[in-house]
């Protein structure tokens, strides 16, 4: 049995608080996460990677746009803000330099059952470059008749009529919409000015044209949000009618991020995050929606809740999503690949991506090749991000790592102790009320993860 006695004593639940830790940990949309990449995977080895792929198997592809009108302080993306569409335009002719150069590598037509275009605020997008970019698609790949087609919009710089007819043309059939908070006051510290006028607006004329499967983004964690105001942007959010809700803690990096330098307000502590995060989890489960992993939710009867409970979930650099793929291709600046083999980044900067392609070759920064042990304890990592529970009996007949996963199990005593995680039949489960500790109980399994590096964002 895995669950030893020894470990188990049981002291009952302890103030959430007391268990999140002073450190910083993983986001774990991969693993091992991106810190881990290295340059010894380069261009060769990711074109192994890519022949290897069977005609057979399924794809999803994600379109990188790395440009904005406007500069958000607290984004942690890869983007830039332009003023003109030439630069747009001009890096459209490259994405489209990629998309050929990777068929041409893996010589087959293969199936693609999900596209998803992200940034930045791939809404910049004009009807041509759109044109351009799925054709080349269509005429590279197989899209299957029931793939799902999404965008990112940023709903302050689109033109609501010109958008959707492009959407509908090129039959987009799901979007994703930053809002992240509703407060004048939170917005302009923020550098991000959106009503919700706008917002309604657009999410109205979506529907209108048959686009209902919408997903909102909102952040907790930022400078001066409040519980009144919070609760605030939650019923104007409900009141918009969204298939799905993304909720995640602000990152604050600014190690990383040079622009959230530009927020002089200190970010919210642990304790008045842990309410939001709280109060905005209790908001949505009482109006009809469902739980998905750590920070989503979804309504009762959309397609990601039948997924969740078939247990065909999946976890990616875009968060919690419905695609099966096995390989997910990443194009464009600072993209990341996710095959078979491992992980593979683009080069970040613009012109840096465009320098290789300009040269015909791929224009890979760095990535990661798994191991076996990568595979168990990132099978592991992902059944807690997604369903908050793992079955061990099925890892172990897979893997053969009893002595291993034991190993991480007491690291998890504190967890253990506090009720806050139990395991029967060697079947691991996060509690519900505990879902808020999840990325601090994965870290538990993974192997890379040392407490004192400030990689990440803080654990809640």
């Amino acid at each position: 049995m895995l669950a030893n006695k020894e470990f188990l004593t049981l002291k009952k639940n302890p103030n959430i608080l007391e268990l999140i830790p002073n450190y910083t940990v993983p986001r774990y949309t991969s693993y091992p996460t991106a810190p881990n990449f290295t340059e010894k995977i380069n261009n060769y080895k990711y074109t192994l990677w890519l022949k290897k792929i069977k005609k057979s198997e399924k794809i999803s592809l994600y379109i990188h746009v790395p440009f904005c009108s406007s500069l958000c302080y607290f984004c942690a993306c890869h983007t830039t803000v332009v003023n003109k569409y030439n630069p747009v335009k001009h890096y459209v002719n490259y994405l489209l330099k990629e998309i050929d150069i990777i068929r041409k590598i893996i010589g087959k037509k293969l199936k693609v059952s999900h596209i998803h275009f992200g940034g930045g605020s791939p809404s910049i997008l004009k009807k041509q470059e759109i044109k351009l970019l799925m054709n080349s698609i269509k005429k590279k790949f197989k899209i299957e008749k029931n793939s799902e087609i999404a965008m990112e919009i940023d709903p302050t710089s689109v033109s609501k009529k010109n958008l959707i007819a492009n959407l509908k043309k090129f039959f987009f059939n799901r979007v994703s919409i930053g809002v992240q908070d509703f407060s004048p006051v939170v917005q302009k510290i923020i550098n991000r000015k959106q009503t919700f006028k706008q917002t309604k607006e657009l999410i109205d004329c979506l529907k209108l044209n048959g686009i209902a499967n919408i997903n909102i983004d909102l952040v907790y964690g930022f400078p001066k949000q409040t519980k009144k105001s919070f609760i605030k942007t939650l019923k104007k959010i409900h009141s918009l009618n969204p298939e799905r809700i993304s909720i995640f803690g602000y990152a604050h990096v600014p190690w990383m991020k040079k622009s959230q330098r530009l927020i002089k307000e200190e970010p919210l502590n642990n304790d008045t995050r842990l309410q939001l995060y709280q109060i905005a989890s209790d908001f949505f489960l009482n109006n009809n929606y469902i739980s998905i992993g750590i920070d989503h939710y979804a309504k009762k009867n959309s397609s990601i809740v039948k997924k969740l409970k078939k247990r065909k979930l999946n976890r990616n650099f875009q968060g919690y999503t419905e695609d099966e793929a096995k390989n997910l291709i990443g194009i464009g600046a600072s993209s990341i690949s996710s095959i078979n083999d491992g992980y593979v980044q683009n080069k970040i900067y613009v012109p840096d991506y465009i320098k290789s392609l300009k040269k015909n070759k791929l224009p890979i920064l760095k990535g990661y090749e798994f191991n076996n042990d990568d595979k168990m304890y990132g099978t592991v990592i992902k059944e807690l991000m997604c369903y908050l529970n793992v079955d061990f009996n099925k890892i172990i007949k897979k893997y053969n790592k009893e002595k291993e996963l034991i190993r991480s199990i007491v690291k998890m005593k504190p967890f253990i102790d506090a009720d806050y995680v139990n395991i029967n039949n060697n079947i691991l489960t996060i509690k519900d009320e505990a879902r808020p500790l999840a990325r601090i109980i994965s870290s538990c399994f993974d192997q890379y993860f040392f407490k004192n590096e400030n990689k990440y964002s803080v654990g809640i």
